[in-house]
């Protein structure tokens, strides 16, 4: 028996909104955040095509388990509890700084709590940017039918 019979009418819409949602920041959410905090951190001027799509292509390794975390926070609030409002981007940029710092830390260092403070803030502000735009891409879907 295949998964699409045992979904039937709005569980199935439910469970193709939660997909697309997840999809969306899985597949946005990297990039964004890569070049964003990039150019926050380094500011070499404006990069050359080859190095937005350098940064782009490395910030998935990095960057996937954020996204999947936020993309899971923003599916749940939307489908489970009907939360749209921009309070969910913020707090999943919190959450998601967090992760990003564990991801990136933890092979160099044990003690994750003593990344600067600084990475921190550019964490944030680059992952409430890719929030706010993954948030704003999605709320059709996120929206009940």
């Amino acid at each position: 028996m295949s998964g699409s019979v045992l979904l039937r009418g709005r569980d199935r819409t439910r469970f193709w909104r939660f997909l697309f949602i997840n999809l969306v920041f899985l597949v946005l959410w990297p990039p964004i955040f890569g070049i964003a905090g990039w150019s926050m951190k380094f500011d070499f001027g404006l990069p050359l095509f080859g190095w937005l799509v350098a940064i782009a292509i490395y910030s998935y390794p990095l960057c996937a388990p954020s996204a999947l975390v936020a993309g899971l926070i923003h599916a749940v609030a939307a489908i489970k509890f009907g939360q749209n409002s921009v309070w969910v981007p913020i707090a999943t940029a919190g959450v998601g700084a967090l992760v990003a710092i564990v991801v990136i830390a933890l092979p160099f260092d044990k003690d994750v709590f003593r990344a600067p403070t600084e990475s921190y803030a550019i964490f944030l502000f680059a992952l409430l940017m890719a929030s706010l735009i993954c948030w704003r891409l999605t709320r059709s879907f996120a929206r009940s039918v």
